[in-house]
């Protein structure tokens, strides 16, 4: 058997069929990774097993938020089969074979130097060798020659992925800092001696530069002003440098000038792969707050010390403290100890020491995390509730800077709104990234905008930034037109009466007076283009068009003893739907309780255990998810990726994506070397042209900037047909949706009442669960 096979065989088996199911893991992925896999055994002679697992599997399973005891049966898996093909191929290797491997080099080489002449051009952008100017090393290129090995093969292509690297940091700001793997750091200024009571906490740092490694300067001259205790919104489009502008902020050395002594910690959007998995939830919360574990060691390290001199463990700090006076002069010199020890007290009751169990179950309840996943393993979770477990471990730690990048991508509605009303009460500093203006309108007191390398400060929420922001371009607009019209009045003066030599005394004062002008006259304003795009109307089509009649679903029916599950186990459990050409309609409910299932369902990629799911054979339906640029081949440009899912003509193709604004080489370079924002547009491009009679959006506005959100918005506000939505984006939510249904345990039910009612309701609930298991924890211990 064909190692391909072998692979996806087992994985199948793995992932599939398996007790622990990975949502989102079809067959179609499966062998896509078992193909990248036999890929690699196929062109490396001397494969390194170990450089496979981490280059292909282990990102693989990552991404798609694999459990940690799946990837580890994976990783043993693919070692096994790997191996033992390997095995097998060098007893039966001969010199004919290695003949045939370098006639397929050679082979290779020859079809490179036979590409179609816009494949020529991608070429030359991605070696960098476009208008005639080699920017990059002949090695790289002389790589592909026939003699290579396959261990120089594999050098050239990490050297080939750091250059990408590089070339994608100038227009991707998420892809800097390489070195660090990509993973969720909380970064931790540490805070000793005096500097702990500084009172200074506002941070005002002038003439500040952030620049990438490949000298694209992201702020230049900027200021830093942060007073204590508000709330910042760092808004900007995607690529400017927010993320970055966080990391130097966070780095000890990264901003000259910036204080020292303060608590600094960022959270990053990535999904974190560094905590110690053997911990429970509510353990690793607890032990994240390094400065209270030093603190508490201290403490346990000068009892222990004060026990060995005599001192009685049963006394009280006031009594050791007489007791010590009285004793001899060897005993009085632990008497500084003692003063030490009442400055960790000091500082552990700032800390909040004393309250640290009920605060983090309070957090964690916060953000969903049941009684039972508190004291469950970190193991045991998804790469997106880990997520939720660093952003619990910030929110405990509570530092003086708290900077928080997106953090609301890995949480549903409920959580989201319990982050806003404890964000709003947050004791100090906060800096947030977002793209849900609807978060940023709640939680922020102040908005900073990073545009043309500069940091602009509005007071406010998001809607009084955009109320502010436009008020002051209208009012550069006004001034430069009065500066216009004054100028060419003076300048019709200037050139009727410039060879009249009666009045040359007064066209030079014109004319000094112009000068004067120009050297103070105001800057042109520019206004940001406003892009938007629209979908197609379908072809009309009778209804009715979905249908859902009690529909009962569960990933394992069947238990592990071969007995039925009963239906009031199920996932779903007798869902009736319907969705028609005027719906409007967003599911919610808490992560884990079926929403995506539920749209897979109605998409007709899962079959139901019992119930019927009727869709109209003529029926389009157009999914859009957070994920959906990550369908395309990144190595094709976008008209190839377009013309390879809709079987179209190259030049229908590049006239359909510059409706996008993906144009001229845009449209024609590898997708890889695009923008987010750009990859973005594209799969607009490929959801507007599939022209859907029903619009399915996962979680569609993750990840876009706000522009593309408003543009998203009003393409569904517009579009012609039936909408099914599910998104924690308040603004998004509130802006497209009017029937709102809400799975739960099981049943998905109807809210009878409008988006605002429904923040109110979850709100109550979430505060019953929080205090619930606070109550648990506080009779348990941890």
């Amino acid at each position: 058997m064909h190692v391909e096979e072998e692979l996806s065989q087992a994985f199948s088996a793995l992932f599939l069929e398996g007790d622990e199911q990975v949502e989102g893991l079809d067959e179609d992925l499966v062998a896509y990774i078992s193909g990248m896999l036999s890929s690699k055994v196929a062109e490396d002679e001397d494969l390194d097993v170990v450089e496979v697992l981490e280059e292909v599997l282990n990102p693989f399973l990552e991404s798609v938020q694999c459990p940690d005891d799946l990837q580890t049966k994976a990783q043993s898996l693919v070692k096994d089969l790997l191996s033992k093909h390997l095995s097998n191929a060098s007893m039966s290797s001969t010199k004919p074979a290695a003949q045939k491997l370098k006639q397929g080099i050679v082979s290779m080489s020859s079809d490179l130097t036979n590409a179609a002449e816009h494949e020529n051009d991608a070429n030359r952008f991605l070696w960098g060798t476009e208008g005639s100017v080699k920017a990059m090393a002949n090695d790289l290129i002389d790589a592909h020659k026939d003699k290579a090995s396959a261990k120089d093969k594999r050098k050239v292509r990490k050297a080939e992925a750091e250059q990408a690297r590089k070339l994608l940091s100038s227009n991707k700001d998420e892809d800097v800092d390489g070195a660090s793997g990509g993973l969720v750091r909380m970064n931790y200024r540490k805070v000793s001696g005096n500097a702990a009571t500084d009172k200074a906490r506002d941070v005002q740092v002038r003439n500040v530069t952030i620049s990438l490694d490949n000298g694209t300067v992201l702020l230049d001259a900027g200021e830093l002003k942060f007073s204590y205790q508000r709330r910042y919104g760092l808004i900007g489009e995607n690529g400017v440098g927010k993320s970055t502008l966080l990391r130097a902020i966070a780095r000890e050395d990264g901003v000259e000038g910036f204080p020292k002594h303060l608590r600094v910690l960022h959270v990053r959007q990535e999904v974190p792969s560094h905590l110690a998995t053997d911990l429970t939830v509510i353990r690793a919360v607890l032990d994240s707050d390094i400065e209270r574990n030093e603190l508490m060691q201290q403490e346990k390290e000068l009892l222990a010390k004060l026990e060995q001199a005599g001192d009685e463990g049963g006394l009280s700090l006031q009594d050791r403290r007489k007791k010590l006076t009285e004793q001899s002069t060897e005993m009085k010199e632990l008497s500084g100890d003692l003063k030490k020890l009442d400055q960790i007290y000091a500082r552990l009751q700032v800390l909040s020491s004393d309250s640290a169990e009920a605060r983090a179950s309070m957090i964690l309840s916060g953000l969903q995390f049941t009684h039972q996943m508190q004291t469950a393993p970190i193991s045991s979770l998804s790469g997106g509730w880990k997520m939720r477990v660093a952003l619990a471990a910030a929110l405990f730690i509570a530092p003086d800077l708290l900077m928080l990048d997106e953090p609301t991508n890995h949480l549903d509605l409920e959580a989201v709104l319990w982050l806003e009303s404890y964000l709003v009460e947050y004791k100090h500093t906060l800096i947030v990234v977002s793209h849900d203006r609807g978060f940023l309108n709640s939680v922020c007191t102040d908005i900073m905008e990073l545009k043309h390398k500069k940091l602009t400060y509005y007071r406010g929420g998001f809607d009084d930034y955009v109320k502010q922001r436009d008020e002051n371009t209208r009012n550069k607009m006004r001034a430069y037109q009065a500066y216009q019209s004054k100028r060419e009045h003076m300048m019709e003066f200037i050139d009727k009466f410039r060879a009249n030599a009666k009045r040359a005394t007064m066209v030079q004062s014109r004319i000094k007076a112009v000068e004067k002008m120009d050297a103070e006259a105001p800057e042109l304003v520019e206004t940001d283009q406003v892009w938007r795009f629209s979908i197609p109307n379908a072809v009309h089509i009778s209804p009715p068009w979905i249908a859902i009649n009690d529909v009962s679903f569960d990933y394992n029916p069947v238990r592990d003893d071969g007995s039925k599950k009963p239906e009031n186990e199920f996932l779903l459990q007798q869902v009736n739907f319907g969705v028609a050409a005027d719906s409007r309609i967003v599911i919610l409910g808490a992560n884990g309780q079926g929403k995506t299932t539920l749209l897979n369902l109605i998409m007709g990629k899962l079959k139901p255990v019992k119930g019927s799911v009727s869709i109209n054979p003529s029926l389009r339906i157009g999914h859009f998810t957070q994920h959906s640029s990550d369908n395309f081949n990144l190595k094709l440009s976008a008209v190839e990726n377009l013309m390879d899912m809709f079987d179209a003509e190259d030049q229908e193709m590049r006239s359909f994506l510059g409706k996008f604004q993906i144009q001229g080489n845009d449209a024609l370079k590898p997708m890889m070397l695009l923008s987010g924002g750009q990859k973005s547009r594209v799969a607009f491009a490929a959801l507007a042209y599939k022209k859907p009679h029903v619009l399915v959006i996962d979680e569609g506005s993750n990840h876009l900037d706000m522009g593309a959100v408003d543009a998203l918005v009003e393409a569904v506000q517009d579009f012609k047909g039936g909408v099914l939505v599910v998104s924690h984006d308040q603004y998004f939510v509130s802006k497209t949706c009017s029937e709102l249904w809400v799975v739960h345990e099981g049943k998905a039910t109807r809210f009878r009442g409008d988006f605002n009612d429904y923040k109110k309701f979850t709100a109550e609930m979430t505060q019953k669960r929080v205090d619930e298991s606070m109550k648990k924890i506080g009779m348990m211990g941890v």
